[in-house]
């Protein structure tokens, strides 16, 4: 046996040609397509199929300044003569192409820029997230019969009560027709009760009222909006004190000072305009004076 036979066998990166990406980029139903040339290791990454990985590309793209983040992409396949869906950014690092679905060493990539709703969570087509909507949806029928419903998500609840209202509101048919229901009747296409979904409705205004960061906890638990709602509308009363610079409780001082949730990744990310101030003293080591609150 060759001494170096233990080596590790170089990939198909380190020897593979660059390649070329074919970038359709739709946005706000505006389509722009670009080639980006040259893409290689290591940003041009094989499996063990030799089949190319396609997240080290879509970030590579990210790199450079294209707005893919949360987009939905998919791949034109010559041999089908089809778009083949891939799924939506960040996508699983098992999403791969076989190099036979390039034309002249170009991969065609087709790419739709992400949708945001009223509350800024993104919507979009097609998205793996609908998946787990669905497995949720289940889970919560299965347990109708028990005392205590399972918790919902934020991001569910959001999707829920949109269309909800959208059914309300009503819907074009194929032929032009707009078919208007009442909300009772939409909440029972929803499968959710309209007594939840008026309470839920309720959460969402407040929450945008209040600087709620939808799309960072959207796959929180709406415990976590409902702490916040309650805890800003018992903070509300003060806010023309605030304004004023008058004197305050030292305790409202300090919940204006913490992050507006347990679960937020920084102090800034759920906010007021009110309390904006309080944080940005804290953040620059700063204090109001000590005689402004009691």
């Amino acid at each position: 046996m060759d001494s170096d036979s233990s080596e590790k066998p170089e990939s198909p990166a380190q020897w593979a040609a660059p390649i070329d990406v074919e970038l359709e980029l739709t946005i706000n139903n505006e389509t722009e397509t670009e080639l980006i040339v040259n893409v290689s290791d290591p940003n041009l990454v094989y499996n063990s199929h030799s089949e190319i990985i396609l997240t080290p590309i879509i970030n590579y793209c990210k790199s450079i300044g294209y707005p893919l983040e949360n987009a939905t992409i998919w791949y034109y396949s010559p041999t089908a003569r089809l778009k083949v869906y891939c799924g939506n950014d960040p996508l699983p690092y098992s999403i791969s192409i076989p190099t036979f679905e390039m034309t002249n060493n170009v991969l065609a990539l087709k790419c739709r820029g992400a949708i945001r709703n009223e509350f800024g969570t993104v919507v979009t087509l097609g998205s793996p997230s609908t998946g787990k909507i669905k497995q949720e949806e289940e889970a919560i029928t299965s347990h109708k019969s028990s005392r205590r419903t399972k918790e919902r998500k934020i991001g569910y609840i959001i999707e829920k009560v949109s269309k909800w209202r959208k059914l309300y509101n009503g819907v074009q048919t194929a032929k032009g027709e707009m078919i208007k229901v009442t909300l009772e009747e939409a909440a029972n296409k929803i499968g959710i009760s309209k007594k939840s979904l008026d309470d839920y409705l309720l959460q969402l205004r407040f929450g945008r009222k209040f600087g709620f960061n939808f799309q960072e906890h959207k796959d929180d638990k709406v415990g976590v909006l409902r702490a916040y709602v309650k805890k800003f509308k018992s903070l509300h009363q003060y806010v023309k004190k605030i304004e004023n610079e008058e004197q305050i409780p030292t305790d409202v001082y300090q919940k204006l000072q913490e992050p507006g949730t347990p679960a937020c990744k920084h102090n800034r990310c759920c906010a007021p305009d009110f309390s904006l101030p309080y944080k940005q003293c804290e953040s620059q080591s700063l204090s109001f004076p000590r005689n402004q609150y009691s």
